[in-house]
């Protein structure tokens, strides 16, 4: 069987581990059963950081698909995994979550989809760590998420058709764990109230279509603000692309990507160019133009 498993944007801001949206940007898996039952598993890589991605049973992808047959019960098959990798690691994107996903939906179709899309979801979230990532991988789309005595509920809007995001891909790795690391255990009473008007403000202006307030409703007071340290030219990436016609500024996830929103109308490679040349100054980076969807897995069996 085949997979496409898209790349995710979380937090998106204020939206602290429980927003995220699914972005154009796929992971993709390759799974052949072997009649050869004299080994368990043999993994190939290639593509962005192949050569980080494990190649034994630590393996994302692997792991997962071994607990869906440990849950179900079922003898583990030997098998051949494909991976061609398109979202760099520990860059904020949703990498971890594609192969978790990935390898539990493998899992479940063979062992005959005994689990639920939701057993599925929340099996993820445990492996991940948090939802904010696996929902929209899973589901596409716009997600609210949360969990409630455990499990995972989260709500599915449709993305935005008419923004792009782009994406400013710094050569610095940052895992999520490094990046917790610096956040405060408390803050005070004025930036968690800032902060909730902000998530308010910010699905209100998605789900109204009224952008103008996407660069107000962006502002986080939870964990950018402390995680600039670890990526010093935060503010300074965010001050071109917000002078650059962007509508609103974030950290992906906990970096090191940021992502910036646009008007779709308002890419055009001269503005492209503009803000590339200014960010030569601050950052080595790539930068790509995403879309955001509303598919999450792709399978073909």
């Amino acid at each position: 069987m085949k997979l496409k498993l898209p790349a995710t944007t979380a937090n998106l801001g204020p939206g602290f581990d429980c927003l995220g949206a699914a972005l154009s940007l796929y992971n993709e898996f390759e799974v052949k059963v072997l009649n050869d039952n004299t080994k368990k598993v043999e993994i190939f890589t290639e593509g962005i950081d192949a050569e980080l991605i494990p190649k034994d049973e630590t393996n994302h992808f692997y792991y997962a698909l071994k607990k869906v047959f440990e849950i179900t019960k079922n003898k583990l098959l030997s098998l051949e995994i494909y991976i061609k990798n398109n979202i760099p690691l520990q860059r904020g994107l949703g990498s971890s979550a594609t192969a978790y996903v990935g390898g539990l939906v493998a899992g479940n179709i063979l062992c005959g989809e005994v689990l639920s899309e939701y057993e599925l979801v929340n099996l993820a979230a445990e492996l991940e760590g948090h939802p904010d990532n696996v929902v929209p991988c899973m589901f596409g789309g716009f997600c609210i998420t949360t969990k409630i005595d455990k499990k995972v509920k989260f709500i599915k809007f449709p993305a935005p058709k008419d923004l792009s995001v782009l994406v400013i891909i710094p050569d610095k790795k940052i895992s999520t764990e490094y990046a917790r690391k610096v956040l405060p255990k408390k803050i005070g009473f004025n930036d968690a109230v800032s902060n909730v008007s902000n998530v308010a403000l910010l699905v209100g202006s998605i789900l109204s279509k009224k952008y103008e307030f996407l660069r107000y409703a962006t502002v986080d007071f939870l964990h950018q603000p402390y995680r600039k340290k670890l990526m010093p030219w935060m503010e300074s990436v965010f001050r071109i692309c917000l002078e650059n016609k962007s509508l609103g500024c974030v950290l992906s996830g906990s970096g090191s990507t940021i992502a910036a929103f646009y008007r779709k109308k308002d890419i055009n490679e001269n503005l492209l160019d503009s803000v590339q040349l200014k960010l030569k100054k601050y950052i080595n980076c790539e930068i790509k133009i995403l879309s955001f969807v509303n598919k999450g897995v792709i399978t073909k069996e």
